[in-house]
């Protein structure tokens, strides 16, 4: 696949200007995932447990009625107010039932609820290792991708798989400071969400998985964290909103035309 048309390369040029440092303070400030996450986490302080809490709500965060960033603020709140049962948690079973009781509550995951559940329980040997030792995904988040690919019996590059492996780096950049080594995480596909499909048809882009990881080789950001340039910047050219960091400005007003 070769990388052309004006659009394209008007894309390539903006994004060629970040560095993986600024990308990571752009989702600290704006992205309102990682900000909700980091208000839990106040609550809970107990990094395993909150770890394998993302990583449940990701592995559901799909087919929602409601937007992705009303979703996980309800998953916050909700999981805040119920911050001294989470603490007394202590095996993956009775955190499994915890998340499952807030999945049949949620006012935003209603559709295919069962499907969800089934999914849960699938995760539960995971979710046990998290527990007990989270370590051996902290430092390879290929080792969490390939874990989950198969425990939920699809590919390594399924949307929820892929976007699960991002939001546990955010909370492990939250809870205990660590940021996985950008080698690794650049062999890791954006989640092809409905933004990020819409993006790249409007640049009439045929296959968006190869298309993006292209777009990542050259400007050194890896897949997941262009996911988060876009997907705020997506949101906030909606809204007609800026910030002020005139970089990132710059593709909001890009992100106003697709």
């Amino acid at each position: 696949m070769v990388i052309s048309g004006s659009k394209v390369e008007v894309l390539l040029r903006i994004l060629e200007k970040f560095t993986l440092a600024e990308v990571m303070e752009i989702e600290e400030k704006l992205d309102e995932q990682y900000i909700v996450l980091k208000e839990l986490f106040s609550k809970i302080e107990l990094p395993r447990i909150f770890l394998a809490l993302v990583v449940l709500n990701a592995i559901s965060s799909y087919q929602l009625n409601c937007k992705g960033e009303d979703y996980w603020r309800e998953f916050s709140e909700y999981f805040s107010r119920i911050s001294s049962k989470v603490l007394e948690v202590e095996t993956a079973d009775e955190l499994l039932m915890l998340f499952k009781e807030f999945l049949i509550n949620s006012k935003c995951n209603k559709r295919l609820l069962r499907q969800k559940l089934r999914r849960v329980i699938k995760l539960r040997r995971l979710i046990a290792r998290v527990l007990e030792e989270p370590e051996p995904y902290l430092k390879n988040p290929l080792h969490l991708t390939q874990e989950l690919a198969r425990s939920l019996e699809t590919s390594a590059n399924a949307k929820t798989v892929v976007f699960a492996v991002k939001m546990f780096c955010y909370a492990s950049r939250i809870s205990l400071n660590v940021k996985p080594d950008s080698a690794l995480l650049s062999q890791i596909d954006i989640p092809l969400d409905s933004r990020i499909l819409k993006i790249s048809k409007s640049l009439g882009v045929k296959e968006a998985r190869e298309f993006w990881r292209k777009i990542s080789r050259r400007t050194g950001i890896p897949p997941l964290h262009l996911d988060s340039l876009l997907w705020i910047g997506y949101r906030l050219a909606k809204e007609n909103k800026l910030t002020g960091i005139e970089k990132f400005d710059e593709l909001v007003v890009f992100l106003k035309e697709c």
